[in-house]
């Protein structure tokens, strides 16, 4: 957090590497990402309260947006299986079935 109120504050960085320390400039969009305390989001309450970013540095930001993922076991275990079986390289294509035909992505493409 401190690093990156400098950078949004004082627009530098400071860095510190085998005992050379050297403040760079800063010119550039801040994206950044937090996760939520616990690892859930609790949509009753605030994205104050949901992380752990002091007021000084939310009050930085011009747009927050939140992402969340529902928890569904089942569609979790089926992503988690199709991840695996693409790294081991296993043909299943046949049990996927496309939404588009080639010659509809070939016409859409056009």
């Amino acid at each position: 957090q401190v690093a990156i109120h400098e950078a949004m504050e004082q627009q530098t960085i400071s860095i510190t590497k085998a005992g050379i320390q050297a403040t760079l400039n800063a010119r550039a969009s801040i994206l950044a990402a937090a996760n939520p305390i616990y690892g859930r989001y609790d949509r009753s309450k605030t994205l104050k309260a949901n992380v752990t970013l002091s007021a000084p540095i939310l009050s930085r930001f011009d747009l927050f947006f939140v992402v969340l993922d529902d928890c569904n076991p089942e569609a979790d275990k089926q992503v988690a299986q199709h991840i695996l079986r693409v790294h081991r390289c296993e043909d299943n294509t046949s049990r996927i079935k496309a939404p588009f035909s080639k010659e509809q992505m070939r016409r859409y493409i056009k």
